[in-house]
């Protein structure tokens, strides 16, 4: 079966959107989550995420805060404002942002990883939150 029908048939508990603007980091994020076995969904910005949010309600997010169109706390905002049961998805925040412990918090994220971070460890805590 292709990739494609893999994440189309994929079930929703398991499908985590993935929202970073840099591409190597997104790429490494993406395909380590793929590798546990889990269905990411890669967003560049704020505007691609809150789209793909809305049309394929993810189970889990990894969530930079720093992006190019609007922040992170401002992409959980407007989603959540257009989806308000998205409330109960967990969000992993990876920033280099000086405030991230800060905004993590005032999200509701489940956890904050500063840059550079430990990929193993991102997948695992994002592995644990889904199960």
């Amino acid at each position: 079966m292709s990739d494609t029908m893999d994440r189309m048939n994929s079930p929703l508990k398991r499908r985590v959107l993935v929202i970073e603007d840099d591409p190597d980091v997104r790429k490494l994020i993406t395909e380590s989550l793929r590798a546990a076995g889990l269905d990411a969904l890669p967003a560049v910005d704020g505007a691609q995420a809150l789209r793909t949010a809305l049309a394929r309600k993810p189970a889990a997010i990894v969530l930079d805060l720093g992006l190019p169109d609007f922040d992170g706390a401002q992409f959980v905002a407007r989603w959540r404002e257009r989806r308000p049961d998205s409330r109960d998805v967990p969000i992993v925040v990876i920033s280099g942002h000086p405030d991230r412990r800060e905004v993590g918090g005032l999200i509701g994220a489940v956890k904050v990883f500063g840059k550079p971070f430990e990929v193993d460890e991102l997948v695992g805590t994002v592995d644990r939150v889904l199960n």
